[in-house]
């Protein structure tokens, strides 16, 4: 599966630990609960946070995506930073760090408990049932560094079933994943410094 990407002329990408990738769930679903429980309670239709990232040559992605059980559509935000993985400074997880942040302003904003009507709109099918949101990439500043974020329906369920099953039946596909990883946490800074640099 390949996320969205901002700068499409990428052709190959490494995707993020998994154990990251479910510590940003983690902090997503202890984050938003009231404001999951709200919309799981609205629309009797369990309400859950996952994420998924890349790493490609000149640009990071992370999305975090809200599903709902027996809903085919989703509401994925996704955010893209510039990335060099030559220069010393930003690292990738201070990238992520900001990525994390600006992704949890938009969710923010539409899992507010408070507001049913809003709560409403991000179960709704169609993303134009939501109003303020960034339809395409839009930049922000975010922790003194440029984020683009974007929204959409797509449900990263459905790809990852996609390909769970290429993985289960393709040796090659197995391999390929197997080396982006590889690649992945070479670039990717894990343990103490992993812990210290992400707060939320």
């Amino acid at each position: 599966m390949t996320l969205e990407r901002r700068k499409p002329d990428h052709l190959k990408s490494s995707l993020l630990p998994k154990d990251y990738l479910k510590m940003v769930r983690d902090v997503f679903t202890a984050n938003f609960d009231p404001g999951l429980k709200a919309l799981t309670k609205l629309t009797s239709s369990k309400a859950t946070f996952t994420a998924s990232g890349e790493i490609f040559s000149t640009e990071v992605v992370l999305a975090v995506s809200l599903t709902q059980s027996h809903h085919l559509a989703a509401s994925t935000v996704y955010a893209s930073a510039d990335f060099d993985p030559k220069a010393s400074s930003p690292t990738v997880e201070e990238i992520l760090s900001a990525c994390v942040d600006a992704i949890a302003s938009v969710f923010g904003d539409l899992l507010d408990p408070e507001t049913p009507k809003r709560l409403l709109q991000v179960a709704d099918e169609s993303l134009s049932a939501l109003e303020g949101i960034p339809y395409d990439w839009t930049s922000f500043v975010v922790n003194k560094r440029t984020i683009y974020l974007k929204m959409d329906k797509a449900n990263p369920n459905l790809d990852r079933m996609a390909d769970d099953w290429l993985a289960k039946h393709d040796p090659t596909f197995q391999e390929m994943l197997e080396e982006e990883q590889e690649e992945t946490e070479k670039l990717f800074i894990t343990g103490k410094s992993s812990k210290n640099s992400t707060k939320h």
